[in-house]
This record gives C-alpha cells, structure tokens and sequence, in this order.
C-alpha cells in the first residue's frame, strides 16, 4: 500500500483525476493534513517543529500495511531521508522522478514552483541530481509570484502557468515541479513547443514500474 500524504486538497485533487488513468492499478490510500502548510506563506521554516508537525501527521494515518510513502508537498521534501529512516520505509519525495525526468530532456530546464517556499528546495535538488550524474544544469525560475495562493481557481491557475511557459526561451524542458500542476501539463503544453514534464505523472510512471529506479527516461516519453 502506498500512502500518499496531501498538505492541500488541491493536490488531493490533481492526483484522484491522475489515478484514474492508470485504472486503479495502483494500491494506493490519502492522508490530508491542510494544517500542515499556509498556502498563502511566501516563507517556510524547515525547522525541527515542521519536522515533528510532518511526522505526527504521517503518524496518524500509518496503519502498518504501508510499503511506501509519498509527499505530495514539495517543501517537505527535505525531510525524506530521515522519515525514511525512522519509519523505516522508503519515503518518495514529490520531485525526485520529474527530476530525472527533466534532465532527461538536457540541460536547461524551465522550473515551475507555485508554492514560493518550495522553489529553492526543488533546484537544490536538481543540482544534486544533476551533479550526481555529472551533467550541467541551468535552472530557469518560471513564476515570481505565490501561484499556489490560488491553486483552487483552476482557470487562473492554468493560465498563469501556460503563459509563464510561453515566456520562457532557450530551454529543454519545463519541469511542473508540484503535484498541483498536473491536470494543466496538456495548456502548458499548448503554449509551448518544449517537453512538458509532470512530477507527479513521472512519479506515478515510477511507482507503476514504467521507469527504470533512478526515474530516468527518454524525453517526452
């Protein structure tokens, strides 16, 4: 069983409709825990009472049949070697399969983060990626403003998106680094010509076994 665990309904939202194309064939259960994060925050201490807030809220929905768990919340990300480790269970961060998804496509990929908080947790990591894979990487930051404040307006949401893709030039990919993004991948990608990578679509793609264990893909695929 793989438990997903939600910090907005949104992305509670995006992944239900995600699922359901691959028809039921993931074993899968929600946890939403909305308290978790302030959507409209433009700041987020990755500190020990995040930390502690995570794993209580995780702690509640554990019911011993899990296998894995997966964070849906990108700013929490950086939590999951340790969640790993004492709940002894592999922990999937939100971004890890888009990443190797994105540099899959090459090296300078357009980063689309909503959640302001989330942004340098999801470049950290690409850079980590990237350098353990010994490719360049440049990040290209596609929105300046906390999109995620209106996540729940899907026509908004979309639009902003679709027309900061279309802005961006010179690059390989656009990487939909959060899970809320997802159900707008296909207007994002009709305001661009490039790859449109989805997190959580490569982390759905990962967990059905269509990608090799490290993520990694052929672009577009």
């Amino acid at each position: 069983m793989i438990l997903f665990l939600h910090a907005a309904p949104v992305s509670l939202e995006a992944i239900t409709a995600a699922l359901a194309r691959y028809g039921g064939a993931l074993p899968v259960r929600h946890a939403l825990a909305p308290d978790l994060v302030d959507p409209n925050a433009m700041a987020f201490e990755q500190d020990e009472t995040s930390y502690a807030k995570l794993l209580a809220a995780l702690a509640k929905h554990l019911r011993g049949d899990e296998t894995r768990v997966v964070l849906s919340c990108s700013v929490f990300n950086g939590f999951a070697p340790r969640l790993a480790t004492e709940l002894a269970l592999p922990v999937e961060r939100s971004d890890d399969a888009g990443t190797y998804a994105a540099l899959g496509c090459g090296s300078r990929i357009g980063l689309a983060v909503s959640y302001p908080p989330s942004y340098h947790v999801v470049a950290a990591h690409l850079k980590a990626v990237a350098a353990e894979l010994g490719r360049p990487v440049t990040i290209v930051p596609l929105l300046d403003e906390n999109a995620f404040a209106f996540a729940g307006e899907p026509e908004r949401y979309g639009a902003t998106l679709a027309a900061a893709s279309a802005r961006a030039a010179g690059l390989d990919c656009i990487f939909l680094a959060q899970f809320s993004m997802d159900p707008h991948a296909a207007k994002v990608a009709r305001s661009t010509d490039l790859p449109v990578i989805s997190a959580l679509e490569a982390t759905l793609l990962r967990l059905s076994g269509a990608l090799v264990p490290s993520g990694e893909r052929n672009c577009g695929s």
